[in-house]
């Protein structure tokens, strides 16, 4: 485990100060902001679910496979709805994204607390502690033109050797201006329309400490010749890897960008570019070589890439949401276009019993490059994984990509039941789930650090004791390995917001 020593602690809040002032700065084209800085970062998978039915439902028209998202992007979304006669399940659900909407654009401060009790590793969009335990607190600004949150974290018993015991995780700073939101801080992301995880970017690591820029409202062109693009969005997003022992100073170049051309239809393409660092080409010209996808011209490599593509198309079936989506992402680049693919697909269906919302998911991953789901032999070694960047896609030892990290096959089976409840807006979800993981035993992956196969699953809930947001769970995974010990863990998080009480 690692202390967050005086340097990190000096360094971070010289770059949380210097974002503020450049925020601050850019505070003065107000006038042109297209509303609230404020960001969501991924994590919320209540807030998730109850967008995408109501993006399912043909309500609001919004994408929920791009994270961090702008408060400003929610808001618009909102007021711009579908003028249509509502079932109680879609007012719960609209009801549940306004009380969370209006938490995110208040003034306030509080404390943040978790329990895994057995270090289960995080295999979801749902955040949950790195660690054993964790605790925190916070304090957020306003909904305007600049906003931000400051969160300090203390970790304990964390999942891997290489984190430290104390983060800023949840901590950012941001500007609207000119219709686009720029953000400085330590947020998760979430690039693409999986469930139990992305190929290209996900939430199982360490966030990545960096700056990024969002267009603020996902509206189509107003110009004849590019509407039919139809509601569109982007997040570029530059930082740096912390704890990297094979090239210290990595640096991350992220691109996204997606649309929404026809209705139910989301297509996204993503960039994850590893470059720079200490002894390595770091100049324009190498950067753009990376960009451009020719940096396989320079010898060795200067970079390490992953970039792929994304489908999500829902339909409605006498009223239910029947959506099927893909990911693919190429860990190599041939002719300017990615190659040797790895993938992920799944399929949900969403109905009503009375006026209790069930949403089912089925989903497959596979991360072994070239084996799509066992239609070839694969080719080990090569996913999340580089020559030069030894550590590879991963962030203390965490994998940036899918969580069972690079090789591994997961396929997990889920159900949420959301009941007719704005009280408390309960819900419950169970999950199952089977995965074979790292079978060459790579030492990159200490998520998963040998070679195993877990079958198991996860009973959730979910519940408001206002002003109090909790989720609890228990996970439990059989480990195939006798050398290896089941994990059978407690999982609670707990959002206390004191200045309500």
């Amino acid at each position: 485990m690692m202390p967050m020593g005086k340097e990190t602690m000096k360094t971070w809040t010289r770059r949380m100060l210097a974002a503020a002032a450049c925020a601050s700065g850019l505070a003065g084209h107000a006038a042109l902001a297209a509303g609230t800085a404020v960001m969501i970062e991924a994590g919320d998978q209540a807030l998730r679910e109850d967008i995408q039915w109501l993006i399912d439902r043909r309500i609001i028209d919004l994408t929920a496979s791009t994270w961090p998202l702008p408060l400003a992007a929610l808001e618009d979304a909102l007021a711009r709805r579908a003028q249509v006669r509502l079932g109680q399940a879609d007012l719960v659900a609209l009801r549940n994204v306004e009380r969370i909407v209006a938490q995110h654009g208040q003034a306030d401060y509080g404390m943040v607390a978790g329990l895994n009790t057995d270090r289960a590793p995080v295999l979801g969009f749902a955040s949950q502690p790195r660690g054993r335990a964790s605790g925190g607190a916070y304090v957020q600004s306003g909904s305007g033109a600049v906003a931000g949150k400051l969160q300090v974290n203390a970790l304990a018993s964390p999942l891997t050797a290489k984190q430290s015991s104390g983060n800023f995780e949840g901590s950012y700073v941001a500007a609207s201006f000119l219709g686009q939101v720029a953000y400085a801080g330590a947020l998760n992301h979430w690039w693409g329309p999986g469930m139990d995880g992305s190929v290209n970017w996900g939430n199982a690591a360490t966030p990545i400490p960096g700056i990024g820029l969002q267009r603020a409202q996902q509206r189509a062109f107003s110009s004849p010749w590019l509407s039919w693009i139809g509601p569109w969005g982007y997040n570029v997003f530059a930082g740096q890897l912390q704890h990297d022992t094979a090239v210290p100073g990595t640096r991350i170049f992220n691109m996204r960008v997606f649309v929404r051309p026809l209705p139910g239809l989301e297509l996204g393409a993503s960039r994850f570019i590893e470059w720079g660092g200490a002894g390595r080409p770091s100049g324009l010209g190498t950067f753009w070589k990376a960009i451009t996808g020719n940096s396989n011209e320079i010898k060795p490599d200067p970079s390490n890439e992953l970039s792929g593509f994304d489908a999500r198309y829902s339909m409605l079936v006498f009223g239910n949401p029947l959506s099927v989506y893909g990911q693919f992402a190429g860990e190599d680049e041939a002719g300017h276009l990615p190659s040797k693919y790895i993938a992920l697909a799944g399929v949900q269906f969403k109905h009503l019993i009375g006026t209790t919302r069930l949403q089912w998911h089925a989903e497959a991953a596979d991360t072994m490059v070239r084996r799509l789901f066992g239609r070839a032999a694969g080719d080990p070694g090569v996913a999340y994984a580089h020559s030069t960047y030894r550590n590879g896609l991963y962030q203390d030892g965490l994998p940036l990509g899918h969580p069972i990290g690079g090789d591994g096959r997961m396929v997990t089976v889920g159900l949420s039941v959301v009941p007719d409840d704005t009280r408390h807006f309960s819900r419950y979800g169970a999950r199952l789930l089977h995965a074979d993981v790292n079978p060459l035993n790579q030492a990159i992956n200490q998520a998963f650090p040998g070679k195993n196969r877990w079958t198991g699953g996860e009973l959730t809930v979910d519940w408001v004791m206002r002003p109090v947001t909790l989720r609890a769970g228990l996970v439990y995974l059989r480990s195939h390995d006798p050398a290896i010990h089941d994990i059978a863990s407690l999982m609670v998080t707990a959002n206390i917001p004191l200045s309500k009480f």
